[in-house]
């Protein structure tokens, strides 16, 4: 086996078997496969996926989880483990994040250049790479919004989507590792990299590093997602949701300080108010009030 660089890519996974072996495919087409460590964390996943990982990937370690793990568990099950096998950086890697030939070596580099960086890829829809999706988010008063960054171009930001981020091994040293009790699942990726910045390193999303990975459902607008609203709040006791109301508070704690309880009642007055509203409107309707007034703002 050849020499690999002191870089571990971590992906969490549990029972999408199909989507995992696809983007281990691409890391092999990549070559990144045979360049870098590769760590799957499998939560305990019944398709047999860790078995299928063995067979058609031997050189990926895979670590297992008892189905408890959620995204933080399982990422941070990987973080300990490349810590301890002396990782310089680690990468972080949803299985449903397919990263574009030089992808990976990108962001590595711009890590490698300023050891003080974490920085993200640029994800978009699908390959035609017109519709950006995850990355770079930017903190308002009462909010955080996802913005694109173009290519050619990089651009800084408060906090990152957990996609495809490249983090230098001393944040581990600096922060600690992401906080999985408190958020199990959802925002734990946008709460760590905040916190990260806050201790001095500096987020960055750069435009000509991109992947493909589509929008899940659940992160939609209201006015946009087919997922009916009675749906979201049966959601509400699952760490799936991205009001799981524990998990949401110890987001507002991190971000918004004082205001945190505004924030907090904010958002489950907006769901209950959009949930009359969709209700009494059609969702034609809804989306095509929401196209008309993107087309006034721009």
């Amino acid at each position: 086996m050849l020499h690999k660089e002191p870089t571990y890519i971590l992906i969490p996974v549990h029972n999408r078997k199909l989507i995992t072996l696809s983007c281990l495919e691409r890391l092999h087409q990549n070559n990144d496969l045979g360049r870098y460590h590769v760590v799957v964390v499998d939560d305990g996943s019944t398709d047999g996926t860790a078995e299928s990982i063995q067979a058609f990937y031997p050189d990926v370690v895979v670590l297992h989880g008892d189905g408890n793990l959620w995204w933080t568990g399982a990422i941070r099950k990987g973080m300990e483990y490349a810590y301890e096998q002396g990782a310089e950086f680690l990468i972080w890697l949803n299985d449903d994040t397919l990263p574009s030939l030089g992808c990976i070596p990108a962001i590595l580099s711009e890590c490698t250049q300023h050891p003080n960086k974490i920085v993200s890829a640029q994800c978009y829809a699908s390959s035609d790479f017109k519709t950006p999706t995850y990355g770079g988010q930017k903190k308002g008063l009462l909010s955080i919004k996802l913005f694109p960054t173009p290519p050619d171009q990089t651009i800084a930001c408060d906090c990152m989507s957990g996609n495809l981020v490249c983090l230098p091994r001393s944040v581990v040293n600096k922060i600690g590792y992401p906080p999985s009790r408190q958020l199990p699942h959802c925002l734990a990726d946008i709460v760590y990299t905040w916190e990260a910045k806050k201790a001095g390193y500096e987020l960055e999303v750069l435009g000509d590093a991109t992947a493909v990975c589509d929008f899940n459902p659940m992160d939609e607008g209201w006015a946009s997602s087919s997922i009916p609203m009675e749906k979201r709040w049966r959601l509400l006791s699952s760490p799936k949701s991205n009001l799981y109301p524990s998990a949401y508070w110890n987001f507002c704690k991190s971000f918004y300080g004082n205001l945190a309880l505004i924030t907090f009642m904010r958002v489950y007055f907006r769901l209950t108010l959009f949930t009359v509203i969709r209700w009494i409107l059609p969702l034609r309707w809804l989306r095509t009030m929401k196209g008309l007034k993107k087309k006034l703002l721009s």
